[in-house]
């Protein structure tokens, strides 16, 4: 995965979109669903938590499905690379510990990795208006890059792939 820079605004907006859109249709089915199974198999005495549960599951596998659909649709581009960002992020959040281990060696796999994590925080802290640990995380970025400098190296983001994770073993 390599970063890429997006509108903020134009995420926001399509995100907000995308989130409502899930929203009414997981209401509308899931309140949909749920009437109709009550008023066909319901008990009008007893609890109908069974026939309520299936129709929330109607409404999240539909989502689901909708969003795989439309995820290459030229609107969900912003979307999507966030949210492919995140997986990332946590592939390396899940890594973190040999990462870290490897770093203090000066591993060139784990100085890449780290290099891609910080500058992806960065990026996904400021299009999520993320001010609280911005502060902290730029001040990392800035005592990585002066190690990545006094080590004679050049570093980039475009330098990143997912099988440097798995080198790392």
């Amino acid at each position: 995965m390599q970063l890429k820079e997006i509108d903020k605004a134009i995420y926001r907006n399509h995100l907000n979109r995308v989130m409502l859109a899930a929203i009414i249709i997981l209401l509308t089915l899931s309140l949909g669903v749920s009437t109709i199974l009550i008023a066909l198999i319901g008990n009008a005495e007893g609890s109908n938590l069974a026939l309520n549960t299936v129709g929330v599951v109607v409404g999240a596998i539909t989502i689901g499905l909708l969003l795989y659909y439309f995820q290459h649709h030229p609107y969900m581009n912003e979307v999507m690379y966030v949210w492919r960002l995140k997986q990332e992020l946590n592939r390396i959040y899940r890594k973190s510990a040999k990462v870290k281990a490897a770093l203090e060696g000066n591993n060139i796999a784990a100085l890449v990795i780290t290099n891609f994590n910080l500058k992806g925080s960065s990026q996904l802290y400021e299009l999520d208006d993320n001010d609280l640990t911005s502060a902290e995380l730029k001040q990392e970025i800035i005592a990585f890059d002066n190690k990545i400098q006094s080590l004679g190296l050049t570093i980039s983001t475009d330098d990143y792939h997912k099988r440097l994770l798995n080198e790392l073993n």
